[in-house]
């Protein structure tokens, strides 16, 4: 169970996470646009280290802050942006595990001539790994001494994608190429490393960098639908353990439609291949996958959203891959003029892992309600439960 308030202050930024709040800017040297928000959440979470057993959870209240702050320029065509955000988070009952994350991020988009662009991404997350989950799924607290995790464990996700683009913003048809380079390293391990060098090396195999080159074709039938044929290679390479490594090759079809007035849809259907190149007991994959979401606006002020998705992920271990399907369904209305709104969600998640020594299959179902009212334009307010 997990309770929370959530106030948000200050000069807003407009990225999809803070929708509905009106950005204010504040233009500054060379015409840089400055842009910034604080979020304070307050709450409390009766499971904090995700314990598998009740009598072994601890329940803790919590406070966190989410500044937000960014740079936006422009020159000519050519864009820009500059933007830091970070979660800073404190229990009360249990400082151990308490976290501060910080995320970095560069955009630039360049345009030469009518039909050639050319955008530029760089992130880097400076995260953590909540003690219960991901690497240290189902320990109990004898086990993270026992162990050495004291604290979660922190991860640095580094991603980054150039991308060419040819044709004109405004035209039907539309081709791109972009390459991607994606790395994760785990941090906070000595103590792991003191308490248990096995399994010490067990984290360390989970590190990875990926390279991946994407080329895509996106048709805009009309100005409600629009097409999107896609090739995608990831070429994924485990530092610490070869065995893990895997091609993936995907075809994709994707389509964006808004069918009616009041229904859109937007989905990516494809084809995955997957091989593991050293392991000579592992299986190939041939599947498919999906990300499908529906919209349907019976009024203007209701909403009713239908979300179904398949895919494989690997699973800590050597060897076999983990079937992710989710479903889900939610409603939203506003009250007041959509300064007030409420939201009814359920998601359903199965993770059932293929081709493995061990048999699992773990299911999960989450129903939630949010009450969420606009005070000002700069300050939300938001109940969670």
């Amino acid at each position: 169970m997990h309770t929370k308030l959530l106030v948000i202050t200050g000069i807003v930024i407009s990225q999809p996470v803070w929708a509905d709040l009106t950005p204010k800017s504040h233009i500054g040297f060379a015409g840089i646009d400055f842009q910034g928000k604080v979020a304070v959440d307050y709450g409390y979470n009766d499971n904090v280290s995700y314990q598998p057993h009740s009598r072994d959870a601890i329940g803790s209240s919590f406070q966190s802050a989410a500044p937000v702050l960014s740079m936006i320029g422009e020159r000519g065509q050519d864009k820009y942006l500059l933007m830091y955000s970070g979660d800073y988070r404190n229990y009360s009952s249990d400082s151990a595990d308490n976290y501060n994350d910080h995320f970095f991020r560069f955009n630039g988009a360049w345009r030469y001539g009518l039909k050639h662009g050319l955008t530029l991404n760089l992130e880097d997350t400076l995260g953590h790994e909540s003690r219960g989950r991901g690497i240290t799924e189902g320990f109990l607290p004898g086990q993270f001494e026992q162990y050495g995790i004291k604290s979660p464990l922190t991860t640095n996700f580094i991603n980054s994608e150039l991308r060419y683009s040819y044709g004109a913003p405004d035209g039907r048809g539309k081709a791109e190429l972009a390459l991607l380079y994606k790395k994760l390293t785990f941090g906070n391990t000595s103590d792991a490393q003191e308490s248990s060098e096995d399994f010490y090396n067990y984290i360390q195999e989970q590190e990875w960098h990926e390279n991946s080159l994407v080329a895509e074709i996106f048709d805009q039938y009309t100005s409600r639908t629009r097409f999107r044929y896609s090739f995608i290679t990831n070429q994924r390479h485990y530092d610490n353990n070869s065995e893990k490594d895997t091609n993936e090759y995907y075809l994709l079809y994707g389509l964006k439609s808004q069918l009616t007035g009041k229904t859109n849809v937007d989905m990516n259907i494809s084809w995955l291949y997957k091989t593991f190149e050293n392991n000579a007991n592992s299986h190939d994959f041939n599947g498919l996958n999906w990300d499908i979401k529906g919209e349907w606006k019976p009024l203007q002020q209701s909403v009713f959203t239908v979300h179904s998705a398949q895919s494989i992920k690997d699973p800590s271990e050597v060897g076999g891959y983990i079937l992710v399907t989710q479903y889900g369904l939610s409603y939203q209305h506003f009250w007041l003029g959509n300064r007030f709104s409420t939201l009814l969600d359920y998601s359903y998640t199965s993770e059932d892992y293929k081709k493995q020594n061990k048999d699992r299959h773990d299911k999960d179902g989450v129903f939630s309600v949010t009450m969420s009212y606009d005070y000002t334009p700069s300050v939300n307010f938001e109940i969670k439960y």
